[in-house]
């Protein structure tokens, strides 16, 4: 336990301090390439990463997925995401269809034949699952970037503000569990204090980071607060539930004491489809 509080207090302090770095060079234009592609950048190596992971993991479990195929289309569908400006709905929305496509059809080839008919549709699911839950959350998030950076930063913030509100709540007041069977450390108190903690924050940080960007009124950065929280709740919880359908206690040990990739970007994936929903609703 020493052990992990030791390599937790000097990686966290290591993460946040490269991603402010990528940040401040891409709002800074320092860098000299285009803004917010650095940070696009990292997320999409974050989502490949992340792919390669679902797919382990999964298939430490007993799933058959189709993990090439799932890497190989995580990849294109993520680097698209530089090929356009970010201007036009319906252009940004094609790579997501033909990505899917490009997953779906050979793993649905695959599955005719008589070798494969009893793993096929499993096969298909499962990588399929993988690709709606890790590739397009990273890719919508590289579009925010190009969008509109510092609003990546808001819903960052206050996805992982949620996240330590939650512990720390639990830690404090912990009494009453929240869903057990799936994530026997959460309790009610730790979820409500994540909800205080992420709605705090996203009216806090709405004119310092989105003034004069957007126009996102105090109700509204509230009711972001909100949406943002359940859907960082979700999307940990969900991953929890991965873990524990595969008898695993991380998606990976490639970060000591923190896990894997998806342990560190489970309570944003859902949050990222969710401002970039608000997102296009404001611009």
């Amino acid at each position: 336990m020493a052990s992990d509080l030791r390599t937790r207090a000097v990686l966290a302090p290591t993460m946040l301090a490269i991603v402010g770095l990528v940040y401040w060079l891409d709002v800074s234009g320092t860098s000299g390439i285009k803004a917010g592609a650095l940070s696009a950048g990292l997320l999409g190596l974050l989502g490949i990463g992340g792919a390669w992971e679902f797919a382990t993991l999964l298939r430490s479990g007993g799933f058959a997925v189709g993990k090439r195929t799932l890497v190989v289309a995580t990849t294109i569908l993520l680097g698209s995401a530089f090929a356009f400006g970010w201007a036009e709905l319906d252009h940004e929305l094609y790579p997501l269809a033909v990505a899917t496509l490009l997953l779906l059809f050979p793993l649905a080839l695959r599955s005719l034949g008589r070798g494969d008919m009893h793993q096929g549709l499993e096969r298909q699911g499962a990588t399929l699952l993988g690709f709606i839950m890790v590739a397009w959350p990273m890719y919508l998030a590289m579009g925010t970037c190009f969008r509109c950076l510092p609003s990546l930063l808001y819903v960052v913030l206050i996805c992982k503000g949620g996240d330590i509100g939650g512990y720390c709540f639990g830690r404090l007041f912990g009494k009453h569990k929240l869903i057990p069977h799936i994530s026997p450390g959460k309790t009610i108190e730790g979820a409500l204090g994540s909800l205080v903690t992420s709605v705090a924050l996203a009216y806090a940080l709405n004119e310092p980071l989105l003034g004069g960007l957007l126009v996102l009124p105090a109700w509204g950065a509230l009711l972001t607060g909100v949406i943002l929280n359940f859907t960082t709740q979700t999307g940990d919880l969900i991953e929890s539930l991965l873990k524990r359908r595969c008898n695993a206690k991380d998606s990976s040990t490639l970060l000591p004491a923190h896990g894997g990739i998806l342990d560190l970007v489970d309570s944003l994936l859902f949050s990222f489809c969710a401002w970039f929903v608000v997102l296009i609703i404001l611009t």
